[in-house]
C-alpha cells in the first residue's frame, strides 16, 4: 500500500489509507468469497485543489542531542 501511494503521489494524483472499516460489510458489498479479508482500501484520484506549502519547525526545535 506504501508503494502505491508514493507511486501515486509521484504521478500527481491523491490517495490515503482508508483502514477503519467493517470487514464483513466490505466483503458483502464488495462480493468477496468468504477466504479474503479486506484490509485496507485507498480512494485515488486528482485532488481538487494544490496542498500548500508545509510549514515546519526547525530541526533544532525538534531534537536535542545529549
Amino acid at each position: 500500500m506504501d508503494h502505491l501511494i508514493l507511486a501515486a503521489a509521484n504521478l500527481g494524483l491523491g490517495t490515503c489509507w482508508v483502514a477503519a472499516f467493517d470487514p464483513a460489510a466490505a466483503r458483502k458489498i464488495l462480493q468477496l468469497p468468504e477466504g479474503l479479508e479486506p484490509v485496507a482500501f485507498t480512494p485515488l484520484g486528482y485532488p481538487a485543489d494544490s496542498p500548500r506549502p508545509k510549514q515546519r519547525k526547525p530541526l533544532a526545535e525538534l531534537v536535542r542531542y545529549v
